[in-house]
């Protein structure tokens, strides 16, 4: 009896391992996925939680507790990378390159640091909704960040970087999440 269950453990193993190896493409872009979705739900509800809707999502660098400022950095990080591997173009590449150079410049009060949190958060964004309209084919999810910060503004004009970040944030997620699912 014991032998029998010794060959059905080593059949799933090998059944598994052989599923892993056929698919360590899909199991990573899963991975990925799933990090950079899972922080940008961390940090913002954190942020949201915590503090309230501030003006921006750069903005939470200076309301979070001094030691606590890594917390922006990683999730600006841990966002970009992993969007900029799942992209897979020249886009998305430089879009997440923008959001990770505002996660290295995240003192954005400060001078050059200002210029270069700035160009990349322009960057980021534009570039992100250029590889949703050429690359991802999905011009449909740009109208809707272009609706949802026109009903920010006119509901909530004093926090409309925050939701425009917001909104750019999940339609990228959405954009990439179609591409590899």
């Amino acid at each position: 009896m014991r032998g029998d269950k010794l060959v059905c453990s080593n059949h799933v193993l090998q059944s598994i391992a052989l599923y892993l190896s056929k698919n360590k493409f899909m199991i990573l872009s899963t991975i990925l996925f799933s990090v950079m979705v899972t922080v940008f739900l961390a940090y913002v509800g954190y942020i949201w939680a915590k503090y309230g809707v501030q003006k921006s999502i750069s903005e939470s660098y200076y309301v979070l507790p001094k030691k606590e400022n890594w917390l922006f950095v990683a999730f600006t990080w841990l966002f970009a990378f992993p969007a900029m591997i799942l992209g897979n173009s020249l886009l998305m590449l430089f879009a997440g390159g923008g959001i990770v150079f505002v996660g290295a410049a995240a003192a954005m009060h400060t001078f050059p640091t200002r210029a270069v949190h700035l160009t990349g958060a322009i960057g980021g964004m534009i570039l992100g909704c250029l590889a949703m309209i050429l690359q991802f084919h999905m011009w449909w999810l740009v109208a809707g960040v272009a609706a949802a910060i026109g009903l920010a503004a006119l509901v909530d004009k004093k926090h409309l970087m925050w939701w425009a970040e917001v909104a750019i944030f999940v339609a990228i997620s959405i954009a990439l999440g179609f591409s590899i699912f």
